[in-house]
């Protein structure tokens, strides 16, 4: 823990390996983790915005009323994530995996994703309003009401997905694909759709289509 507690300090971590840390009301801003994994980390009521994290492997990190905004993540790999009640906002990933992210009442609004993947999460009452999604894959997601208004989605894919009461409203889709996913009582509301495919997934199940262009329901 102590090693841990310096690396903190340090806000630069290169080429190491951090063992689980926790702190409580800290400001962590500014860290730079490159080639580097992080054990675990609990945050709790803390700062961790303008954070760059480079090919590194970011495990149990456990954030509870946290600001993270403006983060840069580069060909890293989230492991475990837990967010609750937290921002991420203006956030950049690029090149990312997210395995098992559990999150509630989160926010990851004006971010931006580019060949990212999503595998094996819950979502509950998190907002990614006005994002914009690039070669991105959903894969086996669980979201219960996850909205996503005012989205751009560019060639990504939502596969075995169960997308209950997710908000689309006014989101743009040019080149995706829907696959073997649920929508029970998902909003469309507005939405647009160029080059979109809807593979084995029911439309009849969303709740509103109303005002939806480049899409016959």
């Amino acid at each position: 823990m102590d090693r841990a507690n310096e690396q903190v300090s340090s806000r630069r971590i290169y080429r190491e390996t951090i063992p689980p840390m926790e702190a409580v009301t800290q400001d962590l801003s500014g860290w730079q983790i490159l080639e580097s994994t992080v054990e675990g980390l609990k945050l709790r009521e803390g700062q961790f915005n303008y954070c760059r994290a480079q090919d590194s492997h970011l495990k149990k990190l456990d954030l509870d009323h946290c600001r993270c905004e403006q983060g840069h993540y580069l060909q890293c790999q989230f492991e475990n994530l837990k967010a609750d009640s937290s921002f991420f906002t203006a956030g950049r990933f690029s090149l990312c995996r997210l395995r098992e992210t559990v999150s509630g009442l989160s926010t990851f609004g004006l971010s931006v994703f580019g060949n990212c993947e999503f595998l094996e999460s819950r979502m509950s009452e998190v907002s990614f309003i006005a994002t914009c999604w690039r070669d991105c894959r959903f894969q086996e997601e669980n979201y219960n009401f996850v909205r996503f208004p005012s989205s751009v989605f560019v060639r990504t894919q939502f596969v075995n997905c169960y997308l209950r009461k997710v908000i689309f409203r006014k989101a743009f889709f040019i080149h995706c694909r829907f696959e073997s996913c649920q929508i029970p009582e998902t909003v469309f509301h507005n939405a647009r759709f160029i080059d979109t495919e809807f593979m084995d997934t029911n439309l009849h199940e969303a709740a509103n289509w109303e005002g939806v262009e480049g899409l016959d329901v």
